[in-house]
């Protein structure tokens, strides 16, 4: 017996209350690490699956956004019987944004009355692809009926950080009938 302890002290273990019963209030190291790497597992599984979910329904966005803009651009030159014109703001390039123009006339040439830029949500950028891309990038409704060239346009719309988040829009006919896939 240690000088200056009770027996009832001298007999308790790190893992036994006084009594000889086992005391939970307390975790060895072990435990805790243990917890800690399990915890850390599954904080790193959750972080970068919500990073790829949120960069795909950016670019989900970003494809419907520039979708509902082909369909805008059409009825606008149906109603207002002038030619209207949509195109990438960087022509050979991956561009961040698109314009929409307004022509006095039925065709799409001289000055635009009206041009409207607008930006895809951040950390998306959009490209004209296929045979297409090695001409312009506008496409051009013209009244009556607002129809189009007749070249289908392909356009992918990418995560500028992780290219293989993508989704394809495609101008599929000479009336203007957009695809998001």
């Amino acid at each position: 017996m240690l000088p200056g302890l009770s027996s009832r002290h001298q007999s308790c273990t790190p893992f036994q209350g006084p009594g000889g019963s086992v005391d939970l209030s307390r975790f060895s190291l072990i435990e805790a690490l243990i917890v800690m790497a399990i915890v850390g597992t599954l904080a790193a599984v959750a972080i970068g699956s919500y990073a790829r979910w949120r960069a795909s329904s950016t670019v989900m966005e970003a494809a419907q956004q520039f979708s509902q803009a082909v369909t805008t651009t059409r009825t606008g030159a149906k109603s207002t019987n002038t030619c209207w014109q949509i195109r990438l703001s960087a022509p050979l390039a991956s561009a961040t944004s698109y314009e929409i123009r307004h022509f006095p006339d039925e065709t799409c040439t001289g000055t635009p009355t009206q041009e409207q830029t607008h930006a895809l949500p951040r950390g998306t950028v959009i490209r004209l692809t296929g045979a297409s891309s090695a001409g312009t990038n506008n496409v051009n409704f013209a009244p009556p009926y607002a129809t189009t060239d007749p070249a289908p346009n392909t356009y992918l719309v990418q995560w500028s950080a992780a290219p293989s988040i993508r989704r394809t829009v495609r101008i599929t006919s000479i009336l203007g009938k957009v695809v998001v896939k």
